[in-house]
């Protein structure tokens, strides 16, 4: 059931992902004091929580630049289903089997942190990481059958998704070369959606939650990050357009 369940959710987690994100969003615009719609802590704490799930963000966005900066990978599958050419064994792969699974969950527990709703620790979270287990469970399933006694092998080697074999490094690597326009032309949306989503759940949550004023200087200075952002998107995608990331 949970594998079937894991390729479920392989093929709509980008839908999905997405509504729950707009759910959240809109969560922030309603000044109603039901339970479901409270953060922990005061004014002081939220912040604390906002810089605290920003530096998660950072955190899963490197984890995912490291892998890909080193090996490709086919994020997407093959018409929405699990696929997989090669079984990569080296860079990040060689400490987990899952390191952009991994940087992901840093995303979404940061993204999660820094939104602070009751309603979001107690049911969204804890959702979030069974939607990635069921898709890792699938992932294996997958792996197993088609490269079998070597997946077995690297099974058994290698954590599921936290680092280990620290022993490796930086034997891992040093077959590998790091292509910062890789990652530019793999993440530059991902890193886009992900920062741009941060700072809007900010600027929505102290202008709604605490009544700052949307001229107050802390969020002017969001304003500023968000256009730095799209610019960042819409340079990366002519970039990426004309061939100049290959």
């Amino acid at each position: 059931m949970v594998i079937k369940l894991g390729n479920f959710f392989f093929r709509w987690r980008d839908t999905l992902f997405s509504l729950i994100l707009l759910f959240g969003l809109y969560t922030l615009t309603m000044t109603q004091q039901h339970w479901f719609l409270l953060g922990f802590g005061s004014l002081k704490e939220d912040i604390i929580f906002s810089i605290i799930g920003f530096l998660l963000v950072l955190i899963g966005i490197t984890i995912r630049s490291i892998t890909i900066g080193y090996i490709y990978i086919k994020r997407a599958g093959i018409n929405k289903k699990i696929h997989a050419d090669q079984l990569f064994k080296e860079g990040l792969f060689a400490h987990s089997r899952n390191p952009l699974y991994l940087g992901n969950l840093f995303i979404v527990t940061g993204a999660i942190m820094s939104l602070n709703l009751i309603l979001f620790w107690v049911l969204i979270l804890p959702m979030f990481y069974f939607i990635y287990y069921a898709i890792i469970r699938a992932e294996e399933a997958f792996l197993s059958n088609k490269f079998k006694q070597e997946y077995l092998e690297y099974l058994n080697q290698v954590p599921r998704l936290f680092f280990g074999n620290f022993h490796l490094f930086p034997d891992s690597f040093k077959n590998l070369n790091f292509s910062l326009k890789r990652v530019i032309k793999v993440e530059h949306s991902v890193q886009f959606l992900v920062l741009f989503t941060i700072v809007l759940t900010n600027i929505l949550k102290f202008h709604f939650r605490y009544n700052i004023n949307w001229k107050n200087e802390f969020l002017i200075v969001l304003y500023i990050i968000l256009v730095i952002l799209i610019i960042y998107q819409i340079l990366a995608s002519i970039l990426k357009r004309l061939g100049k990331l290959d």
